[in-house]
Protein backbone atom coordinates (compact mmCIF):
# COMPACT_ATOMS: atom_id res chain seq x y z
CA UNK A 1 0.00 0.00 0.00
CA UNK A 2 1.23 3.41 -0.83
CA UNK A 3 1.79 6.16 1.71
CA UNK A 4 -0.92 8.33 0.18
CA UNK A 5 -3.54 5.58 0.52
CA UNK A 6 -2.50 4.97 4.13
CA UNK A 7 -2.92 8.69 4.92
CA UNK A 8 -6.37 8.79 3.31
CA UNK A 9 -7.47 5.70 5.26
CA UNK A 10 -6.03 7.20 8.46
CA UNK A 11 -7.95 10.48 7.99
CA UNK A 12 -11.16 8.62 7.08
CA UNK A 13 -10.72 6.38 10.13
CA UNK A 14 -10.17 9.39 12.38
CA UNK A 15 -13.32 11.05 11.02
CA UNK A 16 -15.34 7.88 11.59
CA UNK A 17 -13.94 7.62 15.14
CA UNK A 18 -14.87 11.27 15.84
CA UNK A 19 -18.42 10.69 14.58
CA UNK A 20 -18.79 7.54 16.67
CA UNK A 21 -17.27 9.24 19.73
CA UNK A 22 -19.64 12.20 19.31
CA UNK A 23 -22.75 10.02 19.11
CA UNK A 24 -21.76 7.73 21.99
CA UNK A 25 -19.95 10.14 24.33
CA UNK A 26 -20.01 13.83 23.57
CA UNK A 27 -23.70 14.17 22.58
CA UNK A 28 -24.86 12.68 25.89
CA UNK A 29 -22.46 14.93 27.81
CA UNK A 30 -23.76 18.04 26.02
CA UNK A 31 -27.40 17.02 26.68
CA UNK A 32 -26.68 16.41 30.38
CA UNK A 33 -24.86 19.76 30.58
CA UNK A 34 -27.89 21.57 29.08
CA UNK A 35 -30.22 19.76 31.47
CA UNK A 36 -27.96 20.72 34.39
CA UNK A 37 -28.10 24.41 33.38
CA UNK A 38 -31.91 24.25 33.11
CA UNK A 39 -32.21 22.64 36.53
CA UNK A 40 -29.89 25.23 38.11
CA UNK A 41 -32.04 28.03 36.64
CA UNK A 42 -35.18 26.40 38.04
CA UNK A 43 -33.46 26.03 41.43
CA UNK A 44 -32.66 29.77 41.46
CA UNK A 45 -36.27 30.60 40.54
CA UNK A 46 -37.59 28.39 43.35
CA UNK A 47 -35.20 29.97 45.83
CA UNK A 48 -36.43 33.45 44.79
CA UNK A 49 -40.10 32.42 45.13
CA UNK A 50 -40.47 33.40 48.83
CA UNK A 51 -39.00 36.83 48.09
CA UNK A 52 -41.41 37.31 45.18
CA UNK A 53 -44.30 36.09 47.34
CA UNK A 54 -43.46 38.63 50.03
CA UNK A 55 -43.23 41.41 47.43
CA UNK A 56 -46.58 40.42 45.89
CA UNK A 57 -48.23 40.29 49.31
CA UNK A 58 -46.93 43.77 50.08
CA UNK A 59 -48.16 45.04 46.71
CA UNK A 60 -51.59 43.47 47.31
CA UNK A 61 -51.87 45.29 50.64
CA UNK A 62 -50.91 48.58 48.98
CA UNK A 63 -53.53 48.08 46.27
CA UNK A 64 -56.16 47.21 48.88
CA UNK A 65 -55.36 50.46 50.69
CA UNK A 66 -55.71 52.41 47.43
CA UNK A 67 -59.03 50.72 46.63
CA UNK A 68 -60.32 51.40 50.13
CA UNK A 69 -59.21 55.03 49.83
CA UNK A 70 -61.10 55.41 46.55
CA UNK A 71 -64.17 53.59 47.91
CA UNK A 72 -64.01 50.84 45.30
CA UNK A 73 -64.62 47.28 46.41
CA UNK A 74 -65.28 44.09 44.53
CA UNK A 75 -64.75 43.52 40.85
CA UNK A 76 -67.83 44.91 39.07
CA UNK A 77 -67.72 48.67 38.73
CA UNK A 78 -71.32 48.78 37.52
CA UNK A 79 -72.45 46.89 40.64
CA UNK A 80 -70.43 49.21 42.90
CA UNK A 81 -71.85 52.30 41.20
CA UNK A 82 -75.42 51.08 41.57
CA UNK A 83 -74.80 50.15 45.20
CA UNK A 84 -73.35 53.60 45.89
CA UNK A 85 -76.28 55.30 44.17
CA UNK A 86 -78.70 53.32 46.31
CA UNK A 87 -76.86 54.27 49.52
CA UNK A 88 -76.76 57.93 48.47
CA UNK A 89 -80.42 57.88 47.46
CA UNK A 90 -81.40 56.67 50.93
CA UNK A 91 -79.47 59.41 52.68
CA UNK A 92 -80.46 62.31 50.37
CA UNK A 93 -84.03 61.26 49.43
CA UNK A 94 -83.10 61.00 45.76
CA UNK A 95 -84.74 58.27 43.72
CA UNK A 96 -82.87 56.22 41.09
CA UNK A 97 -85.36 56.18 38.21
CA UNK A 98 -83.28 54.43 35.53
CA UNK A 99 -79.90 52.76 35.24
CA UNK A 100 -79.16 51.89 31.62
CA UNK A 101 -76.75 49.26 30.34
CA UNK A 102 -73.26 50.78 30.03
CA UNK A 103 -72.05 51.77 26.58
CA UNK A 104 -68.55 50.61 25.67
CA UNK A 105 -66.43 52.22 22.95
CA UNK A 106 -62.96 51.05 21.85
CA UNK A 107 -60.83 53.35 19.70
CA UNK A 108 -59.19 51.29 16.95
CA UNK A 109 -56.09 53.47 16.61
CA UNK A 110 -55.13 53.70 20.28
CA UNK A 111 -56.77 50.43 21.40
CA UNK A 112 -58.10 52.24 24.46
CA UNK A 113 -61.71 52.10 25.46
CA UNK A 114 -64.27 54.12 27.37
CA UNK A 115 -67.29 52.89 29.25
CA UNK A 116 -70.19 55.31 29.71
CA UNK A 117 -72.76 54.73 32.45
CA UNK A 118 -76.15 56.39 31.94
CA UNK A 119 -78.52 56.77 34.88
CA UNK A 120 -81.44 59.01 35.81
CA UNK A 121 -82.10 60.41 39.28
CA UNK A 122 -85.20 62.15 40.60
CA UNK A 123 -85.47 64.52 43.56
CA UNK A 124 -84.85 68.04 44.74
CA UNK A 125 -82.23 70.23 43.10
CA UNK A 126 -79.97 70.47 46.16
CA UNK A 127 -80.15 66.73 46.78
CA UNK A 128 -79.33 65.95 43.15
CA UNK A 129 -76.37 68.33 43.17
CA UNK A 130 -75.17 66.76 46.42
CA UNK A 131 -75.30 63.24 44.93
CA UNK A 132 -73.44 64.39 41.81
CA UNK A 133 -70.81 66.15 43.92
CA UNK A 134 -70.26 63.10 46.12
CA UNK A 135 -69.99 60.81 43.07
CA UNK A 136 -67.41 63.07 41.48
CA UNK A 137 -65.32 63.95 44.54
CA UNK A 138 -65.55 61.08 47.01
CA UNK A 139 -65.74 58.06 44.72
CA UNK A 140 -63.48 57.25 41.80
CA UNK A 141 -65.93 55.70 39.36
CA UNK A 142 -64.91 58.04 36.55
CA UNK A 143 -65.65 61.53 35.25
CA UNK A 144 -69.11 62.98 35.04
CA UNK A 145 -69.26 64.20 31.46
CA UNK A 146 -72.86 65.40 31.27
CA UNK A 147 -75.66 66.33 33.64
CA UNK A 148 -79.05 67.15 32.17
CA UNK A 149 -81.78 68.52 34.45
CA UNK A 150 -85.38 68.32 33.28
CA UNK A 151 -88.47 69.55 35.05
CA UNK A 152 -91.43 67.22 34.44
CA UNK A 153 -95.07 67.14 35.39
CA UNK A 154 -97.21 64.18 36.36
CA UNK A 155 -100.51 64.96 34.61
CA UNK A 156 -102.53 62.58 36.80
CA UNK A 157 -101.61 64.21 40.08
CA UNK A 158 -100.53 67.58 38.76
CA UNK A 159 -97.28 67.30 40.72
CA UNK A 160 -94.03 68.61 39.30
CA UNK A 161 -90.69 66.93 39.84
CA UNK A 162 -87.07 67.31 38.75
CA UNK A 163 -85.17 64.58 36.95
CA UNK A 164 -81.45 64.53 36.31
CA UNK A 165 -79.79 62.37 33.66
CA UNK A 166 -76.12 61.74 34.39
CA UNK A 167 -73.46 60.37 32.04
CA UNK A 168 -70.44 59.02 33.88
CA UNK A 169 -67.46 58.02 31.75
CA UNK A 170 -64.56 55.79 32.67
CA UNK A 171 -61.42 55.23 30.61
CA UNK A 172 -59.99 51.73 30.29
Amino acid sequence: MEQRTKNILLVAGLLCMLVIAYYYGFAKTFAISDELNTLENQKEEYQEAPIQLAALTKKEKQLDVILAKNNVEGSSLQHNLLKTLNVLSDSTHVKVVAFEEPHQFIDETTKKGTITYDFTLQGGYKALIEVIYVLEQKYSFGNIVQVDFEKKKNFRTGARYLQCRVLLQRLN
